[in-house]
C-alpha cells in the first residue's frame, strides 16, 4: 500500500493536481452553460422566424389592397360679379340763408348715429307676412296701434334692426339724419314752423322727429322737440284752423308725442283736438272742411283725421266716441274701396254718395294706408286698390316727371307697400330710396318735386313740407310696425310714461 500511495504520489505531484482541478471546473462550468444558452438562442430563433412569418402575411394581405388613380375632369365655377358698395357721403352743415326766419346756430352736422352700426345695404329680407319679432326692442301687437308698443321701433336698437330687416340702407338714414339738421336750423325761435298754417307744418316737423325716436331728452334734437311740443300744446293754437287739415296733423302729431313721452298737458291738448275729431266727424264715418256735417265728403282730409284717431287709440286717449268713430271710419273706407274701379282710386271727395269725379292715385293711398293702419290691410275690397298702386304707381315713381300731387301720393303709398310686405315692398323701397337720394339738396332739404298746389311764394315753408314728407317716408321701416292681423279689439292701450324723459310738469319744462 505504501508502494502504492508513493506512486501516486510520483505521478502526481502538487502541481499537476491543480491543474487538473482547474480543467475540471472549466468543464463543469461548459456544461452548465451549454443548456442555457442553447435554450435562448432556440426561443430567439423561433421569435425571429415568428416575425418574418407575421411579416411576410402582412404583405400577402396589404398586396390585396389596390390604389388607382383617375383623372376628374375640372369644372369651373363662374363667381358673381363684385357689387359695388356706395360710399357713404359726408354730412355738412347746412348754411340756409332766410330771410323771412329767424334761423337757430347748429355744430357742425354729423351722422353718428348709433342707429346706422348695424344698418345693412343690401336689399330687404322681408317675408311676405313681413313678421319682424326678431326686431330688437319691438313687440308685435293684434293691431297697427293697439298699445304704446308700436313706437317700440324708434329706439336706436328697434331702428337699427328694423332698417336692417326691411331694407333701408346706411345711406338713406344718412339723408333722414342730414334733413333732420336742416328741420332743426329752420325752426322758428317760438317752436313753430313756416310763415303760413303754422300748426300743420309744425304738427309735420314733429311727427317726423317723432319718427326718429326723437323726445326732449334727445341728445341731438332734445330741445328741438321741446320747443316744438310747448308750442302746439299752447292753448292759443286750439281753435280750429282753417280747413280743418291743420287741426288734424296737430293732433296727430300730440296723440304721439303724449304716448312717447306721457307728459300730462300734451294730454290735455291731444283731448281737446280729438274731441272736436269725434264731434265733427260726419255720420257715415267722413269728414268734410271745416268740420261740416253737410253732404260733401273729403278723402283727403279724412286720411289726416284716421291717423290722429289711430295715433290717439295708440296713446291710451279716453275719449268717448273714439272707438266709434274708428269702426266708422273703417266703414266707409270699405264702402268706397268697393265700389272704386280697378285703377281709378278711391274719390278724392263725393257729394250725397256721388264721387265728384274719377278717382286719383293719391286718393287710392290714402285709402289703402288707413284701412291697413285700422287693422284690415287683407280686407278683400282692398285687393284691387293694392293692385293698382303696384302696377300703376311704381312706374310714376319718378322724381324728373312726378305726377301731380306726387309727395303726397308717394307718402301714402310708400307706408302701404311696406305694410304689403313680400316682392312688392322690396321692389318700391329699392327705386324710392334712390330718387329720393339722388335729389335732396346738400342742405338737408328736398324742394317740392313738380308743381305744388300749395306754394305761396313762401319757399323755406314749402321745403319744410316737402322735406317732412320725404323725411318721414325714409323712416317707415320702424314708424309703424307691419300690421298683419286682424282688426282693433274693444280694450284700451295701456298709458305709458317714457323712461327716456326727465319732466317738470308744471308748464311743460322738460329738462335734457
Amino acid at each position: 500500500m505504501e508502494n502504492i500511495e508513493e506512486l501516486y504520489d510520483d505521478c502526481y505531484d502538487e502541481l499537476t493536481i491543480e491543474e487538473i482541478q482547474e480543467e475540471y471546473l472549466k468543464q463543469r462550468l461548459k456544461e452548465s452553460l451549454i443548456g442555457p444558452v442553447i435554450s435562448t438562442f432556440f426561443h430567439l430563433t423561433l421569435i425571429v422566424i415568428l416575425a418574418l412569418l407575421i411579416k411576410d402575411k402582412y404583405k400577402e394581405e396589404a398586396a390585396d389592397i389596390q390604389v388607382y388613380l383617375e383623372e376628374i375632369e375640372d369644372v369651373q365655377i363662374e363667381e358673381p360679379s363684385p357689387i359695388e358698395e356706395p360710399t357713404p357721403e359726408e354730412v355738412e352743415e347746412a348754411d340756409v340763408v332766410n330771410p323771412t326766419l329767424t334761423t337757430i346756430a347748429i355744430e357742425n352736422v354729423e351722422t353718428a348715429d348709433s342707429a346706422l352700426e348695424d344698418v345693412s345695404d343690401e336689399a330687404p329680407s322681408t317675408e311676405d307676412d313681413a313678421n319682424v319679432e326678431a326686431v330688437a326692442d319691438v313687440v308685435v301687437s293684434p293691431s297697427a296701434f293697439a298699445s304704446p308698443s308700436v313706437f317700440g321701433g324708434r329706439s336706436a336698437g328697434g331702428r337699427a334692426s328694423a332698417v336692417s330687416k326691411f331694407g333701408g340702407s346706411k345711406i338713406g338714414q344718412q339723408k333722414l339724419f342730414k334733413a333732420l339738421y336742416w328741420l332743426k336750423k329752420v325752426q322758428n325761435p317760438n317752436g313753430s314752423w313756416g310763415n303760413v298754417k303754422q300748426s300743420a307744418f309744425t304738427g309735420l316737423a314733429l311727427l317726423t322727429f317723432l319718427a326718429h325716436g326723437e323726445t326732449p331728452s334727445s341728445k341731438d334734437f332734445g330741445v328741438t322737440v321741446r320747443k316744438a311740443m310747448e308750442w302746439l300744446a299752447d292753448d292759443d293754437h286750439q281753435a280750429i284752423v282753417g280747413n280743418g287739415y291743420a287741426n288734424a296733423i296737430k293732433a296727430y302729431a300730440l296723440a304721439e308725442a303724449y304716448a312717447m313721452t306721457g307728459v300730462s298737458i300734451l294730454e290735455v291738448a291731444m283731448n281737446q283736438n280729438i274731441r272736436k275729431i269725434i264731434d265733427g266727424q260726419q255720420d257715415e264715418g267722413c269728414f268734410n272742411y271745416g268740420f261740416r256735417k253737410d253732404g260733401r265728403a273729403d278723402l283727403s282730409l279724412a286720411g289726416w283725421n284716421y291717423q290722429a284717431l289711430k295715433a290717439a287709440y295708440g296713446a291710451g286717449c279716453e275719449e268717448e266716441g273714439l272707438y266709434e268713430a274708428i269702426n266708422k271710419g273703417i266703414s266707409w273706407l270699405k264702402a268706397r274701396a268697393a265700389k272704386s274701379d280697378y285703377g281709378k282710386g278711391f274719390p278724392y271727395a263725393e257729394k250725397g254718395g256721388t264721387p265728384a269725379g274719377n278717382g286719383k292715385h293719391t286718393m287710392r293711398a290714402v285709402g289703402v294706408l288707413c284701412l291697413q293702419l285700422f287693422g284690415e290691410g287683407k280686407t278683400p275690397e282692398m285687393a284691387d286698390e293694392i293692385q293698382a298702386i303696384i302696377d300703376e304707381d311704381y312706374t310714376k315713381l319718378s322724381w324728373q316727371q312726378p305726377p301731380a300731387e306726387s309727395l303726397y301720393g308717394w307718402y301714402y303709398a310708400t307706408q302701404c307697400m311696406f305694410q304689403e310686405g313680400g316682392k312688392p315692398w322690396k321692389a318700391w323701397n329699392r327705386k324710392f330710396q334712390k330718387i329720393l337720394g339722388d335729389n335732396q339738396n346738400p342742405e338737408g332739404f328736398w324742394e317740392y318735386p313738380g308743381k305744388y298746389h300749395e306754394a305761396r311764394g313762401d319757399i323755406t315753408t314749402e321745403r319744410v313740407y316737402a322735406t317732412t314728407l320725404c323725411a318721414l317716408m325714409l323712416t317707415v321701416y320702424y314708424r309703424y310696425l307691419p300690421s298683419t292681423k286682424g282688426a282693433i279689439g274693444d280694450g284700451k292701450a295701456a298709458k305709458k310714461k317714457s323712461p327716456e324723459v326727465v319732466i317738470e310738469e308744471e308748464g311743460l319744462n322738460l329738462i335734457e
